[in-house]
């Protein structure tokens, strides 16, 4: 008996002589504490203190996996991969034939893409709408990160080709196969929604698609697409421009502003956010909000093209221009905050 009651002092004397390592994490050895005073010490500082303003896709768990970059994939679908040069293009309300290089970024829909989410629709199905948009955004943000490179950035490029032939003199990216500008990705969810079935292309929840653009173009006629070189339509191609004629405005914050935390509480993940020739869309990871685009500075700062904190990164996107954040999807079915999955 005397023995164990040994033993159970001596367990209680080995946790209190190392409380204060259990309560403060391990120093590296290398490790100095930033000299206080400078821009430099105080980052450093806030590194250690407070939630991390970017988070990498590692961080959190992915609601769909990423497809096999495999050496016979990566053979075909890479960054430097140069787009078809089309001679003459035409379409009805053009005067004149264009010329250009095209995307083929439904190929890579179809063949990489795809094969990832059809197994996993059912459970697509399943949840909220706004929470399948939040997991198609983040799934076809990291896989072409995977494939074509951090920017994966193609002046005109968008996930269905719909955009018309870009000259190789219009932009340093524009003769690309693959890739998407900004309003290219903040469609493109929304565009493999309505391609699943997720969305319904008659119905305002699609407004941000080409699908349900068309429609509303098509019954509404105070609004029309018109975002085509040379002042034609696009093949109801979503631009920021047309983005701005649908869905519902949520709020809005002037430029060189930042958003309150009531404007922070009216959002979710889906909303876009737009300014005058750039646009982002909302993302919701580990029950926050963070903010992803192709393209601008926001996201790509510091060349890290990470998801930023939202209420940090809208501040930023808003820096010099008035900044839009719009909704078509429906409103999340809770009021206690952001609900997981």
């Amino acid at each position: 008996m005397k023995k164990y009651i040994l033993i159970l002092l001596i367990a209680i004397a080995g946790l209190f002589s190392c409380k204060e390592s259990l309560l403060v994490p391990a120093v590296e050895e290398n490790f100095e504490f930033p000299q206080t005073g400078s821009e430099a010490a105080e980052r450093d500082f806030s590194l250690l203190t407070e939630t991390p303003l970017r988070i990498g896709f590692n961080d959190f768990a992915r609601a769909l996996p990423l497809p096999e970059r495999s050496p016979e994939r990566s053979a075909v679908y890479h960054a430097s991969a140069i787009g078809d040069f089309i001679p003459a293009y035409t379409q009805p309300d053009l005067t004149d034939t264009l010329d250009g290089y095209v995307t083929n970024n439904f190929d890579f829909f179809e063949n990489v893409l795809l094969p990832e989410l059809l197994p996993r629709l059912d459970s697509l199905k399943t949840i909220q709408k706004y929470q399948a948009l939040n997991a198609l955004t983040l799934f076809i943000y990291e896989s072409y990160q995977l494939f074509f490179g951090d920017s994966f950035y193609r002046w005109g490029g968008d996930i269905t080709d719909r955009d018309q032939p870009q000259t190789a003199m219009s932009n340093s990216t524009s003769t690309l196969r693959y890739g998407m500008d900004c309003s290219g990705f903040g469609a493109a969810p929304f565009e493999v929604a309505v391609l699943l079935g997720l969305l319904d292309s008659t119905r305002e929840e699609s407004a941000f698609s080409s699908f349900g653009f068309k429609y509303i173009c098509e019954n509404d006629p105070a609004i029309s697409d018109g975002g085509g070189r040379e002042g034609s339509t696009n093949n109801f191609r979503m631009e920021v421009s047309d983005m701005y004629k649908v869905g519902e405005l949520i709020t809005s914050i002037p430029s060189g502003g930042s958003p309150t935390d009531a404007q922070m509480a009216l959002m979710q993940a889906g909303d876009i956010v737009l300014r005058s020739g750039h646009m982002g869309i909302l993302v919701e990871i580990n029950e926050e909000l963070y903010f992803l685009e192709s393209g601008g500075s926001t996201v790509s700062q510091d060349d890290l093209y990470l998801p930023y904190h939202a209420k940090e990164a809208l501040a930023d996107f808003a820096s010099r221009r008035t900044v839009s954040i719009k909704r078509c999807l429906p409103e999340k079915e809770t009021l206690t905050g952001i609900v997981r999955y």
